[in-house]
């Protein structure tokens, strides 16, 4: 049986996050760059929201998980508002690798975090068929999110 759980759907899309900015790394022309961040902007922004609304949100009520959403919350917050700083900078600032760099950095800690300490935490909370259930359900929100964000 395929795994579709949340955990290895969430997986994926870190993996995904994690080859883009390497190809951030690594471009050197301005267009390259910037065709590059609004891809990210694509997949982070609706990797987090659905990630929000599906995975985070049943995990709230759980008080030994609670503190860790919160937080986590607050770093897609974050990680929101230096995506569109970096967006709105021209890749040939001087300052845009640099913000990059910082973006890269808090998401690398928050998967880190998220693939750890909440994915244990969660496994003591969902059931395997929860967690499959969970894993449509944010496929479908992420991909309802980026057709929105496709037609803005």
């Amino acid at each position: 049986m395929r795994d579709d759980s949340i955990y290895k759907i969430l997986k994926t899309d870190h993996e995904t996050v994690k080859e883009i900015f390497e190809q951030m790394e690594s471009a050197e022309d301005r267009p390259t760059r910037e065709r590059l961040v609004a891809r990210l902007k694509h997949e982070l922004l609706a990797h987090a929201q659905a990630e929000d609304i599906v995975f985070y949100q049943p995990l709230k009520v759980a008080d030994d998980a609670r503190d860790l959403i919160l937080e986590a919350e607050e770093e897609h917050r974050v990680v929101a508002r230096l995506l569109g700083e970096l967006d709105r900078l021209s890749a040939d600032n001087e300052k845009w690798a640099a913000r990059a760099t910082v973006l890269k950095e808090m998401v690398e800690h928050h998967v880190e975090e998220e693939e750890g300490d909440l994915f244990k935490k969660a496994k003591k909370i969902f059931d395997s068929e929860q967690e499959r259930e969970l894993g449509a359900a944010f496929l479908a929100e992420k991909k309802r999110l980026q057709a929105e964000m496709r037609a803005a």
